[in-house]
């Protein structure tokens, strides 16, 4: 199989790196001088990952139903569903009742899928700086490091970042998983306060925490794409 991937180039990065998005298209991170021969090599070398995550992609997506953000339709949070109720009225609002979110869906609206889903996002999202708030203050005490802001984003490649000046930015989706997981992220962004890269010492300090950290990477990464939507 002939392997088809686009290179992108930046002056200061120092791996090399492939991504692989969930539609198959194939990118390659690398420094500004490294010989397109190398970086083919390196392609070579990973062809047997490739392969099997671009196989992985194609089953994926032949399983995958996109929503429809209708009446009835179930969704995930915190590792559990949801069922969707929507209902005619004045107000603009969305709100958890048992296991039921209702959306209230005002009565000019005539295309009801846009607004919808943008109402469960702003649900999701308020739900998300909620718990991990909670959730970056209980762990904050454990690894005795500090945060200096927090942020929910929609964030495309990754659950979570931590930038070198302490700002903790989450994707909102990651509500979506069980609560073992959020604490799995939220512990590998917090550990970023002592190393600011992913290290044998750093890894070793998400372990002190999570023993099991290697279970829950390997779960976000087999289920996290039921997420997206």
């Amino acid at each position: 199989m002939d392997l088809k991937y686009k290179i992108k180039r930046r002056p200061r990065r120092k791996t090399l790196s492939i991504v692989i998005s969930s539609d198959n298209r194939i990118v390659v991170r690398a420094n500004q001088t490294l010989p397109d021969g190398a970086i083919a090599e390196f392609v070579e070398s990973k062809r047997a990952w490739i392969s099997k995550t671009l196989k992985f992609n194609d089953t994926y997506l032949s399983l995958y139903i996109p929503k429809k953000f209708i009446d009835g339709e179930n969704f995930l949070y915190l590792g559990g569903e949801f069922t969707l109720r929507i209902e005619r009225g004045k107000s603009e609002t969305a709100v958890l009742i048992d296991s039921m979110v209702l959306v209230m869906l005002p009565n000019f609206i005539k295309t009801p899928f846009d607004y919808i889903q943008g109402k469960l996002v702003q649900w999701y999202t308020a739900q998300s700086y909620m718990i991990l708030k909670e959730r970056v203050g209980v762990y904050s005490r454990i690894l005795n490091v500090e945060a200096r802001s927090m942020k929910i984003r929609t964030l495309k490649r990754t659950w979570a970042n931590c930038s070198r000046l302490g700002v903790l930015t989450f994707s909102w989706r990651l509500i979506m998983a069980p609560l073992t997981i959020i604490d799995y992220v939220v512990v590998h962004e917090l550990a970023h306060r002592i190393h600011h890269n992913h290290s044998a010492r750093f890894w070793k300090q998400v372990e002190k925490v999570i023993p099991d950290y290697k279970v829950c990477k390997k779960w976000l990464r087999e289920n996290g794409r039921d997420f997206h939507w």
